[in-house]
């Protein structure tokens, strides 16, 4: 009864804040700072029901326009990270918290590169040049041979966009022990300094967030954590229930449990 009445009043809180918003219009919108109530635990199964946004520590946001990506970061209250996806031609939004204690600080790398798309517009192109000249400047010249090398040569255009879009570099950070993906940061070379700053940020608050607690507590926080995660639609059922098996047998986990 008392969590039906909790969840009752937090959507009432939620409607009156989004009516709230509605009626100032005079705000700006669109900055981190303004868009704070986002943030907040929407969640209804979450664990930590008192947690609210007291401060962001950092925002960042990569967008990709031609793959039609965003992706929007927000480390909040030292310790909290709020994700956000968007694919506009997918429609596979994500929007959830991750709290850093239990986020393994090296991400794992994964490259795909569209090779095959890539030596086809290559291979294109140069036929393309060659029914150019064949067409232009020898005896066989025809127009037929020039149509059907431009026709290439828009095809090899085509292939390079195709590899472009398919071509992926993502670091994809996972929970701390039960291994599960909980959000994925576009890759980018050394130099971009919006990209460092970020990255040095979020390895800082993680392992700020990690020296506060014993294993053992960060062995019970991921757990709970990952609940509230696989509650809220973010992970599967399977996913939660592989973590939790590799938690129980953690040697910290086991060792506390005997006491």
């Amino acid at each position: 009864m008392l969590t039906e009445l909790n969840v009752f009043f937090r959507r009432i809180y939620k409607i009156y804040t989004k009516f709230k918003r509605g009626m100032n219009m005079s705000e700006e919108v669109g900055r981190p700072e303004d868009d704070i109530t986002e943030i907040t635990l929407s969640s209804e199964f979450d664990d930590d029901a008192h947690l609210k946004p007291e401060h962001i520590n950092i925002a960042y946001v990569q967008e990709q326009k031609f793959k039609g990506v965003r992706r929007t970061f927000k480390i909040f209250n030292d310790s909290q990270l709020h994700y956000t996806l968007e694919s506009f031609r997918h429609k596979d939004n994500k929007k959830h918290r991750v709290n850093l204690s239990y986020v393994n600080i090296q991400p794992e790398r994964e490259c795909f590169v569209a090779w095959s798309w890539l030596s086809t517009a290559f291979a294109t192109i140069v036929w393309s040049m060659l029914l150019f000249y064949i067409g232009l400047y020898t005896q066989y010249k025809a127009d037929y041979i020039v149509i059907v090398a431009v026709l290439l040569g828009t095809f090899s255009m085509v292939s390079m966009l195709i590899f472009y879009y398919r071509t992926q570099d993502k670091l994809i950070y996972s929970s701390f022990i039960g291994k599960i993906p909980l959000f994925e940061v576009s890759n980018h070379k050394s130099g971009n300094k919006e990209f460092d700053l970020f990255m040095l940020k979020l390895r800082q608050h993680i392992k700020a967030s990690q020296d506060r607690m014993t294993m053992h507590q960060r062995l019970v926080g991921e757990l709970k954590d990952l609940r509230r995660i696989r509650d809220e639609g973010k992970i599967s059922n399977e996913q939660y229930e592989s973590a939790r098996d590799i938690i129980f047998k953690h040697e910290a986990f086991q060792s506390r449990q005997g006491e």
